[in-house]
């Protein structure tokens, strides 16, 4: 007869753990929503610093690239009850992808191994972190000269441009720094790390 230790943790479990620790991000990513509201804003509607984002990319460096892309997509559809345009969901996705996938190519690429505490190292995490907000504003520079004049009327392309360039640099920044604090400055990642 086989025998199990409980406090052996099993294969099953590691992704019931995924899947919830994904359910609860997306959970407070979409419950962050209406809180974002009371954010001061700029004069056309953006937070510099947006909460939704921070539990999408916790989620990412908490459990990995399945968890962040699901608490993400979760998050995301969750967001879509709040803003029936689709508009802000959609940017917000838009602009968050670059944020999961670029470390998450840097662990697999240049590290020996494909464990989520290789982002604990500053400089690898701040350097791939800077590369995945270009990426982050070679995606958002375009949508924003397509979409925003279609949108909203808003014709100035030299307006749009260094507004599309300097929210997603603050943004990106605050995206990537506030989750690393809590994930990988703590012993949130030794205590709960999934990858």
């Amino acid at each position: 007869m086989d025998t199990v230790a409980l406090d052996e943790p099993i294969e099953g479990d590691q992704q019931v753990l995924r899947i919830v620790t994904a359910s609860v991000l997306a959970s407070l990513s979409v419950a962050a929503g209406p809180v974002a509201s009371f954010i001061p804003r700029l004069p056309w509607g953006i937070a510099l610093i947006d909460p939704v984002s921070l539990f999408w990319i916790a989620a990412f460096l908490v459990g990995g690239p399945y968890v962040g892309l699901v608490a993400t997509a979760t998050g995301t559809v969750g967001l879509f009850f709040f803003d029936p345009t689709l508009v802000g969901p959609f940017f917000k996705l838009a602009a968050t992808l670059p944020m999961l996938v670029v470390p998450w190519l840097a662990v697999r690429w240049f590290t020996d191994s494909e464990e989520g505490r290789e982002l604990a190292r500053p400089l690898f995490y701040a350097a791939f972190s800077v590369v995945a907000i270009v990426v982050r504003l070679v995606l958002m520079i375009p949508m924003n000269l397509v979409l925003v004049p279609i949108l909203f009327g808003y014709n100035d392309v030299t307006g749009i441009l260094i507004t599309t360039i300097s929210l997603n640099v603050i943004q990106g920044f605050w995206d990537m720094l506030i989750p690393y604090v809590v994930i990988h400055k703590t012993p949130v990642f030794e205590n709960f790390g999934l990858w």
